[in-house]
């Protein structure tokens, strides 16, 4: 059975207008646990997630520049699978010399990670599929074949769909190392910049992709969104009924 979760990167507007309320609605919409971003830099979060009844499952931190900090927020709050969510530096798919420093930057932290029993891997944008290829390998591929293989993969349906590769494909190449995925809906072409959509009112086609990962855990994310919380309680309806 799928997990269902929420990037709460989505609601960073209405947690920042009102914390309490915000994670209550979250509570309410049913989901098995939450995804918070950037868990090094916020000491209020496992006190919070703890008094709405939530739980951290995954997370987003930055890992390769504040590892200590990441292993700690991540202890404190029980969170078991810690993703990079994006390159460090920006850059670093625009050629294989600096693509291979940041894949050994990553790898140089799994073994303290996993002495602390968490996991780590990589989030990804459109980015890494619309880079330069390497050898003729697009950049995201080759990259992943430099990652430890302790390392697992979240992959963004939605931007890898935006980056021109079909998610479904990456299933069947990558399997069981991805293990979450972050489910979004929106104008595959242009969708920088402009809001997500209520999920199966856009152009994703989700159902495939759902259907071929019952043992994945579902994000629902937005990147921007119009009504945050209202549209992620419509769109975690949309999961519930797809589980």
């Amino acid at each position: 059975m799928p997990t269902i979760s929420i990037q709460l990167y989505t609601l960073r507007d209405a947690l920042e207008a009102d914390r309490d309320g915000t994670l209550a609605a979250v509570a309410a919409m049913g989901v098995d646990e939450v995804e918070p971003f950037g868990i090094e830099h916020f000491e209020w979060l496992p006190d919070a997630l703890a008094a709405a009844g939530l739980k951290a499952g995954s997370a987003h931190a930055n890992i390769v520049e504040s590892p200590d900090a990441v292993i700690a927020a991540a202890k404190a709050l029980g969170v078991t699978t810690v993703f990079q969510p994006g390159p460090v530096p920006r850059d670093a798919f625009s050629s294989a010399e600096s693509l291979a420093s940041f894949a050994a930057s990553i790898n140089a932290q799994v073994d303290a990670f996993e002495a602390a029993g968490i996991k780590i891997g990589f989030h990804n944008h459109d980015w890494e599929f619309i880079a330069p290829r390497i050898d003729g390998e697009l950049a995201y591929d080759h990259f992943v074949s430099l990652l430890d293989p302790r390392t697992v993969l979240e992959l963004d349906t939605y931007w890898a769909a935006a980056g021109g590769v079909d998610p479904l494909s990456l299933f069947e190449k990558y399997g069981d190392r991805i293990t979450h995925l972050h489910v979004k809906d929106g104008p595959i072409e242009g969708g920088h910049g402009v809001s997500n959509v209520v999920l199966g009112t856009g152009a994703m086609n989700i159902p495939p992709i759902l259907e071929a990962s019952p043992d994945r855990v579902w994000v629902l994310e937005f990147d921007i969104a119009s009504d945050s919380v209202a549209e992620s309680a419509a769109s975690i309806d949309y999961l519930k009924e797809k589980k």
